[in-house]
């Protein structure tokens, strides 16, 4: 006999930004709130992404200022990096956040469950509750905040040689002697920085004509310029062909560059090319009228021209003013909330930092 639903007033499935400040919210003002999340509490962002990526380039900050201490008349001689002790810091704050998080839930009576979650009818999620069991949830109100998680290009022998992600790679106890990112965007580019600064040697493989493809010519070749004075070598407008070997081990790629074929020869490889939508596997053609239509409001929806590869490739922002009131204001401008231009900042050093306001947006 099938289950029969529980009723919430609202239904979050994600706890990622957005996702848990409009949960939050809403079970504040005394709505029946239900989170479904699958793995990381509080989303990508405390978990395995913004703060636990600046993290770790604090800790590469503080070697690269150690090695070149002498410049500010401080000595410290020989520099060694312990990659444990700089693992074991970033988890303890993670630690911190998670904590932090479920008191939150606590506090705002917003109830979270962690499983994987899955429409099987209209605004009806059945959730395989971690720890066995399952769960039908129905609500009139749902949310949609399935984040993204790193695309692997279709390059041959790429997934066989098990690549770094940005996970992983804020998970290695050890420091990789050559790592070999492929992918000249943001992430991509701090994690290059971090790593050149923690001791590896690092190459940069770009499909496109500059790093940081979104960004004027002069910042991008500023912060090559930069990047090239800390030993990082990048290569742009560069094919991908083919790759050999095992990533923690030791990696071999040809690449076409504009110059000729070449075999460039590593110990790890990290892929930082662009994101893909967690929207696979969750049921979503149940909430389909027929025709196709999404039976989600336009503003619960993302525009088509906005899923691809550049999804996250403009950086870590917060819009926690727009989710945490879009639960009460709908408008029916499709797939977004409000046209308006933002302040964000590339987490490179030094910082590159946009800031707008009424007028265009300059880029410090």
């Amino acid at each position: 006999m099938p289950q029969q639903p529980e009723r919430f007033d609202v239904l979050v499935l994600g706890s990622g930004t957005g996702g848990k400040l409009t949960a939050w919210h809403l079970a504040r003002s005394g709505q029946r709130t239900a989170v479904v999340e699958r793995q990381w509490i509080g989303g990508a962002c405390p978990n395995i992404a913004c703060m636990p990526s600046k993290n770790e380039i604090r800790s590469a900050e503080v070697a690269h200022l150690a090695r070149h201490g002498a410049e500010f008349g401080t000595m410290t001689g020989s520099v060694v990096v312990d990659m444990a002790t700089v693992r074991r810091r970033k988890r303890e704050m993670v630690e911190r956040q998670v904590a932090k998080h479920l008191d939150n839930y606590k506090a705002s009576g917003a109830e979270l469950i962690m499983g994987s979650g899955r429409f099987v009818a209209p605004k009806t999620l059945e959730v395989s509750v971690h720890g066995g069991g399952t769960r039908a949830i129905k609500a009139e109100k749902i949310f949609l905040n399935l984040g993204t998680h790193a695309a692997v290009p279709s390059v041959p022998g790429l997934a066989e040689v098990r690549p770094l992600t940005h996970i992983e790679a804020l998970e290695l106890d050890y420091l990789p002697p050559h790592l070999i990112v492929i992918g000249g965007g943001y992430s991509g580019l701090e994690l290059a920085q971090a790593y050149r600064r923690f001791g590896s040697n690092v190459t940069i493989i770009e499909s496109g004509p500059q790093l940081m493809g979104r960004e004027d010519i002069d910042v991008s070749q500023e912060i090559r310029r930069i990047l090239a004075g800390e030993g990082i070598q990048a290569h742009v407008t560069a094919e991908l062909l083919n790759v050999r070997g095992r990533s923690g081990d030791k990696v071999s790629l040809q690449v076409r560059t504009p110059s000729g074929e070449q075999k460039i020869e590593g110990s790890d490889i990290l892929v930082a090319a662009g994101r893909i939508p967690n929207t696979a596997g969750i049921g979503l053609e149940q909430n389909r009228r027929e025709g196709g239509q999404s039976r989600l409001h336009p503003r619960q929806r993302t525009p088509g021209n906005n899923r691809g590869r550049h999804l996250g490739a403009r950086g870590m922002r917060r819009q926690s003013a727009i989710h945490a009131r879009v639960g009460g204001r709908f408008s029916n401008y499709p797939g977004q909330s409000k046209r308006r231009k933002t302040q964000h900042a590339r987490p490179t050093d030094p910082i590159l930092h946009h800031r707008s306001s009424a007028g265009p947006c300059w880029t410090e």
